[in-house]
């Protein structure tokens, strides 16, 4: 029954165990004090206890918060009745009358060999019920081999650290467990201060130790004595030579992470998996750290309050980043294959504010699936339903998100980008300010300039034609809509002038000069009279800046098409007078008043230039310029 019994303690299965005693006194095994083969009184009595305690758990180091698994609310091995502690005490006794007479080997031949074996598995029980020492420090199992694996070692320390929350003072002064492990009590006998100490230093040497001890890959011959004992010589203050391997290990971090786990260093274990693991540790390292945190399960590294002082403030923020940088590397895996699933993978960091949110934004702008995670434009202007993005936020979050995205579009060189992005959110407002800078900008492309400026310009024009297509078109009062509630209505009118500039110097370009004078007058930018001259100098302060760093460009676009215009005017008219006759003569005169008119318009144009105070333009000052071109009309 002991050796049954010692693993259901060491799984902490005390259901299991009391069964184990309950088969064995049926079968006629019964109880006695101090029998290596029979239970005692006092432990089958304790089991029996503890298995009520642990209820319907499936292990007694669970912690029904609900106190629906145990007995009575609250009840654990912390916080145990008091019949449990008395219960102890007894065993513990028992354990120290056991553990001397433990005698180390040779054993003699015959029937003593089993009897010692049954007296070690006793001795390890009653060392895990009383607590009185660890089973991994006790020197009189030290030959056993009942600690052969790592978690052997882990679980019985645990066991022991457990014990310290009702254990006397006296009981664990110089314990000289595991580094001191089971080191001075804390007050209360105890208490779980002791208990979070001895539960931390634990964790603390699983670090020391380090991946080499625990991550057993040799492959070449080399006798391996097994990472239990290694760990075991690491506790008694020796070493192990050992050496970390660079590729990625055979049990794919598992090895490590496991010790790391059990000692309460979840975020080290996590970022170990995740690193020594690949692409596999990394999924599993996620999907480990998501469901910890569903479960409301800190993922951070247990450490007493003294050890959270000690430690660096850039460790600690590594700890609290953790979650959302594996959650954030798991789904930057998958965005080239599924956004939708990608997306997924980082709303699962509810709560995490500020950092989902710019990780949705990158997974926007990186994948430029547009359409999967927003959705497309319908004829009224709404986004179609049913895109990833709206499955897990609100329309005003999504709009909020789209927005964020084409900010950073703008910012990284991708202006198409973000036009598309503010149109799906719609921001209308924002968008006719993108298309609007976007358009004054590449106005007056020069002739000879890059062919790369040419196709710039041309696609804003043609996008800015498509939008004022099909949202723009007569009866489609969305965008208007949008822009009034936002008071941008102005904006829109912008849009409007920039698309006739870009006609009009498109015209200049094609020196089609008579059709870009008359746009250029229908557009009423320029006086045409002296008294219009105050009008049209306050209608140019009302224009969006956009046009006004851009005006120098239409205001001498202009006076070259007057130039034009008047040198083709008047080669017309040299050629009527040199034919003479009365008709030629009439013509004469209407040339003549012509010229007349464009000078005069001309004169106009240099003195609104002044009045503006344009700024420089490439070779000299705009208003020197446009004064040479009006001296070329005399």
């Amino acid at each position: 029954a002991w050796v049954r019994l010692f693993y259901c303690l060491r799984c902490g299965d005390l259901n299991a165990a009391n069964s184990v005693i309950a088969r064995s006194i049926n079968a006629g095994g019964g109880v006695a004090a101090e029998d290596a083969t029979l239970v005692d009184p006092v432990v089958s009595d304790l089991v029996s206890q503890l298995a009520r305690l642990q209820g319907t758990q499936r292990t007694i180091f669970g912690d029904d918060d609900h106190g629906d698994g145990g007995p009575a609310r609250g009840q654990t091995l912390l916080n145990p009745p008091r019949e449990v502690s008395q219960s102890r005490r007894g065993v513990s006794d028992l354990y120290e009358r056991a553990r001397t007479r433990m005698q180390p080997p040779p054993h003699p031949a015959g029937s003593a060999v089993v009897e010692d074996r049954y007296a070690a598995y006793r001795t390890a029980c009653l060392a895990m019920l009383g607590g009185a020492e660890s089973v991994a420090e006790a020197s009189s199992l030290e030959s056993s081999g009942l600690v052969g694996t790592v978690e052997d070692y882990l679980y019985a320390s645990l066991w022991h650290a457990i014990h310290l929350v009702d254990a006397p003072p006296d009981s664990m002064a110089g314990g000289g467990g595991v580094g001191g492990f089971g080191g001075a009590a804390g007050g209360n006998g105890g208490g779980y201060r002791a208990v979070a100490e001895a539960a931390s230093r634990l964790g603390a040497l699983v670090e020391r130790w380090g991946p080499s001890y625990f991550e057993r890959d040799d492959d070449d011959g080399i006798d391996d004595p097994g990472a239990g004992a290694a760990v075991a010589l690491a506790a008694r203050g020796g070493s192990a030579a050992s050496q970390h391997h660079h590729r990625a290990p055979r049990s794919g971090g598992w090895a490590y992470a496991l010790p790391l786990l059990v000692a309460g260093r979840r975020a080290s274990a996590l970022a170990y998996l995740a690193e020594a693991g690949g692409g596999v540790g990394l999924l599993q390292a996620t999907h480990l750290g998501l469901i910890m945190d569903a479960g409301g399960l800190s993922v951070e590294d247990f450490t007493t309050s003294e050890e959270r002082g000690r430690s660096s403030s850039q460790r600690r923020r590594r700890q609290m980043t953790l979650l959302p940088m594996l959650a954030a590397s798991y789904s930057a895996s998958l965005q080239g294959a599924d956004a939708a699933a990608a997306l997924k993978y980082l709303v699962l960091l509810d709560g995490k504010g500020r950092f989902v949110k710019e990780q949705v934004t990158r997974l926007i702008l990186e994948t430029r699936q547009f359409s999967v995670l927003a959705g497309e434009i319908g004829p009224d202007g709404s986004r179609s339903p049913g895109a990833a993005l709206d499955a897990h936020f609100t329309k005003a979050e999504v709009s909020s998100l789209l927005a964020d995205a084409a900010d950073r579009a703008v910012r990284a060189g991708a202006p198409a980008d973000a036009a598309e992005l503010l149109a799906l959110g719609g921001r209308y407002g924002a968008l006719f300010g993108l298309m609007n800078r976007e358009l004054a900008s590449r106005l007056a492309v020069a002739a000879g300039g890059e062919e790369e400026d040419f196709a710039r310009r041309r696609f804003w024009f043609d996008a800015a034609g498509r939008f004022h297509a099909v949202h723009l078109a007569p009866g489609r009062t969305y965008v208007q809509n949008a822009l009034d509630a936002e008071g941008s209505m102005s904006l829109g009118n912008t849009f409007q002038l920039l698309m006739n500039l870009v006609v009009f110097f498109d015209r200049c370009r094609a020196e089609e000069w008579e059709g870009a004078w008359l746009l250029m007058n229908e557009l009423q930018l320029l006086p045409k009279a002296e008294s219009e001259m105050t009008v049209r100098i306050d209608a140019f302060r009302g224009l969006d800046n956009c046009v006004r760093r851009q005006f120098h460009h239409v205001v001498l676009a202009a006076m070259e098409a007057l130039c034009h215009l008047y040198r083709g005017l008047k080669q017309s008219g040299s050629a009527a007078g040199a034919r003479g006759g009365v008709i030629d003569a009439d013509r004469h005169g209407t040339v003549d008043r012509g010229l007349s008119e464009l000078r005069s318009r001309a004169a106009l144009l240099v003195t609104f230039a002044r009045l503006l105070n344009l700024p420089s333009l490439g070779d000299g000052d705009t208003y020197v310029r446009i004064s040479q071109l009006e001296k070329n009309m005399m």
